[in-house]
């Protein structure tokens, strides 16, 4: 099985929930960025959890959800009934997802793009075309990895989180145009939990090319979901893309 088949079960928000930011927040950022109107319709591709479908629905949107793992979908679901918020749930992989013309808006937060090798990429991109509505917008967010593949060195890192200590580590190949990374989570017991992945680093110039095959345009590029500018040193690349 491979790594994106597995990572995303009950120890993910051990793993990761240190990473992440107020989904609050970044829902009104990107509310913001995209000028949704009301009522409008989004897919969430690779929603995990919820964090963000779930705020979007509250806020009166047609949400989707689309994950390949049922146990992150399980706690979507939970929660979403425990807060009483109305959010479609399929668990399908998003290299095949497809309802043509249904989206207003499709979505791809926090790194859930660049999974497979490239010609996987494309399809999932593809379909994103296919789903949304004529004038229909992409938002991708992505780390900005790419000063990585530039030449700054691997690196490594480990700080205190409140189910022990988590310690970073991420390798770039530079041919492959991959990065590789290890979480590993010490907890106050001693017990240890690893996950690794890697996911396909693109340039800016890559990316537009990729979506202008899809048949989308690039309308923006920011450095944070803030619409801060996008520059070498910013932590996020976040591109917009519109469907002509």
């Amino acid at each position: 099985m491979t790594w994106y088949e597995t990572i995303f079960d009950e120890r993910y928000p051990e793993l990761f929930g240190p990473l992440e930011h107020d989904p609050e927040d970044e829902v009104a950022r990107i509310v913001g960025l995209l000028s949704l109107p009301a009522g409008a319709s989004i897919v969430d591709l690779g929603c995990g959890r919820g964090r963000h479908a779930i705020p979007l629905s509250r806020r009166g949107y047609r949400v989707t959800g689309v994950d390949i793992s049922e146990k992150m979908l399980r706690m979507a679901r939970e929660r979403a009934a425990r807060e009483n918020v109305s959010v479609e749930w399929v668990r399908e992989d998003m290299r095949e997802f497809l309802r043509p013309e249904t989206f207003d808006a499709c979505l791809s937060l926090f790194t859930s793009f660049g999974y497979f090798a490239d010609e996987e990429n494309e399809k999932v991109l593809r379909n994103v075309a296919r789903n949304l509505k004529k004038g229909g917008t992409l938002l991708l967010d992505l780390r900005n990895a790419q000063k990585g593949l530039a030449g700054e060195e691997d690196h490594e890192m480990t700080f205190a989180v409140p189910a022990g200590r988590l310690r970073l580590r991420v390798r770039f190949d530079r041919v492959a145009g991959r990065a590789y990374a290890e979480h590993e989570l010490t907890r106050p017991d001693g017990i240890r939990i690893l996950s690794r992945f890697d996911v396909r680093i693109y340039s800016e110039d890559q990316l537009s090319e990729m979506i202008g095959r899809a048949g989308m345009r690039i309308h923006a590029v920011h450095g944070s979901l803030d619409g801060g500018p996008f520059t070498p040193g910013a932590e996020r690349m976040v591109v917009i893309a519109r469907k002509g």
